[in-house]
């Protein structure tokens, strides 16, 4: 929820700072409304939303597995992983010893271009994700789109943090 009215204060001062600049043309263009957001589980998923085209969900979900591939920390042993990730089932395995957080879905942004980012199991026993830098996505913010399968999944995650 913090991201989204950051992201929304941030479009409103930009918009603010770029309406006195210009011609007078584009002074009357219409201020650009703040994006919204969304939590899904695949490019399908995220199609499925209505809100974007296969080919784009599948752009900026690519991009977001590469940026999971590149900056998730990975972990010497498995115990080590899931004491860093919040518990058991939280962890795949990458190579041989190599662990990291199970990217579970995608928090899409649905602005031009559009964007996604990947999403982990939350450390608490919430109805929700993470991203990377450890902000909590919660599942029931009703200003998201969630698909039907991002939220038993959020469910899920609840559960196996209630059962440890």
């Amino acid at each position: 929820m913090f991201a989204h009215r950051f992201v929304f204060a941030v479009s409103l001062i930009a918009a603010a700072l770029l309406a006195g600049c210009g011609k007078a043309a584009d002074k009357k263009k219409a201020a650009v409304a703040p994006s919204e957001y969304g939590v899904f589980i695949s490019s399908l998923d995220c199609a499925d939303s209505g809100k974007l085209k296969m080919e784009e969900c599948s752009k900026v979900i690519d991009a977001a597995i590469a940026l999971h591939n590149k900056e998730t920390t990975v972990y010497k042993f498995l115990q080590k992983c899931e004491a860093g990730e919040g518990g058991p089932d939280r962890c795949d395995k990458t190579g041989e010893d190599e662990y990291r957080a199970k990217l579970q879905a995608f928090y899409v942004t649905f602005s031009t271009p559009p964007a996604a980012i990947p999403l982990y199991p939350p450390k608490t026993a919430a109805v929700a994700f993470r991203t990377q830098a450890k902000q909590v996505i919660d599942a029931k913010d009703t200003s998201l789109r969630i698909s039907n399968d991002a939220m038993a999944l959020a469910y899920e995650n609840k559960k196996l943090q209630l059962a440890k």
